[in-house]
């Protein structure tokens, strides 16, 4: 009986040990993935806090990541050294950050253009 208390105490910490490996980021730090992201031909509205400032909302871009059903719309300034264009589509691979600590007013992500995969003109 003691013998296998003494595995299942060996097996435990040895689940703990690996879980703590298999952690990819530290929640105090940001941290960086590389995704592929759709850029829509169309715009659409989006709102910041508080909805006083602008009730009709502000024109911006849609993006939608490949794991994602819905589209988000975002200022056209969101990815860093991209310019959009209207009527234009874009298939994307950008750098996404994960901030930490994002500011009171603004989004806890961040995207950086990598590369301009494709461009497909829907007008």
């Amino acid at each position: 009986m003691k013998r296998f208390a003494y595995k299942m105490t060996v097996f435990a910490l040895l689940c703990v040990t690996l879980n703590g490996c298999l952690t990819t980021h530290d929640e105090n730090q940001d941290w960086t993935e590389t995704i592929l992201l759709t850029v829509s031909s169309e715009t659409g509205r989006y709102y910041t806090y508080p909805l006083e400032d602008n009730r009709e909302g502000y024109e911006g871009m849609k993006i939608k990541e490949d794991h994602e059903e819905y589209w988000s719309t975002v200022p056209f300034t969101e990815i860093t050294d991209f310019h959009y264009k209207v009527g234009n589509e874009y298939r994307l691979k950008v750098l996404k950050t994960h901030l930490a600590n994002p500011p009171v007013d603004g989004s806890n992500v961040r995207y950086k253009l990598i590369e301009v995969i494709r461009i497909m003109n829907r007008e």
